[in-house]
């Protein structure tokens, strides 16, 4: 459970109108007090206007000398307070994933030696979200790899197929090659993208440049990752430890 706290402002404003409540009360119990007394005393109606009017005064002014006294004392700490304060906790939370566990890890094909194969897909996924792609990928998973989807706004069907390929030891053959240029036949308007964490066989890279089939391998890909920004760098390097 969380708890949150009450800001100095609030609380001493809250003590104020309280205090004025207060000595509202008091000076009217002082007011009735004295009316009562006067009364009794048979005094006249000049002393007691008078009285009353005292009791008034003493009330309100008692009233405004504390209020003024309370927020000459209250607005430095508030701003102290401001100063100390962080600025949002989803701030708190970005430093925390630019300079935490990830502090310190670079690019290199060794984090694709280290990840499975969701975790690769997932870094596809993302990197091709930030082309501005509608990526889907979830009902589109084969034997042979992961298969992302991607489409474009106001164009009907997928733009293109990539397929992701997570095999550090293993080149990609022309078989696998040839699935996958039958799934992209299939949807006439798509491009295909062969995408590995290995190598291709010669006969594979033919198929590939005969079907116009763009085939990236893993050193081409991590060159493709290292023109991103530090930033963008480290923000993929936390899908490929920690998820999207």
């Amino acid at each position: 459970m969380s708890s949150h706290r009450i800001p100095a402002t609030l609380a001493a404003r809250t003590q104020q109108h309280s205090f004025a409540q207060s000595a509202l009360i008091a000076g009217t119990l002082v007011l009735l007090l004295a009316m009562v007394c006067g009364w009794l005393l048979e005094l006249g109606q000049p002393i007691m206007l008078a009285i009353a009017l005292v009791v008034v005064v003493l009330t309100l002014s008692t009233i405004g000398l504390q209020l003024a006294f309370a927020n000459r004392n209250t607005r430095p700490r508030d701003d102290a307070a401001a100063r100390r304060q962080p600025a949002s906790s989803s701030e708190a939370l970005q430093d925390d994933s630019a300079s935490g566990l990830l502090q310190g890890k670079r690019w290199s094909l060794d984090v694709f030696a280290s990840i499975d194969a969701q975790r690769f897909a997932a870094v596809c996924e993302t990197w091709f979200s930030w082309a501005g792609f509608d990526t889907r990928y979830e009902s589109h998973r084969t034997s042979e790899g992961v298969d992302i989807w991607l489409h474009a706004a106001r164009l009907p069907g997928p733009v293109a197929i990539v397929r992701c390929k997570h095999t550090p030891d293993e080149p990609v053959s022309l078989r696998e090659m040839q699935d996958f240029q039958g799934v992209v036949a299939n949807c006439k308007s798509a491009h295909g993208t062969f995408t590995t964490t290995s190598t291709y066989t010669p006969e594979a890279l033919q198929f590939a440049r005969e079907h116009d089939i763009e085939a990236v391998d893993g050193k081409a890909l991590l060159r493709r990752i290292q023109t991103r920004t530090r930033q963008s760098q480290q923000a993929l390097l936390a899908v490929a430890y920690h998820g999207r």
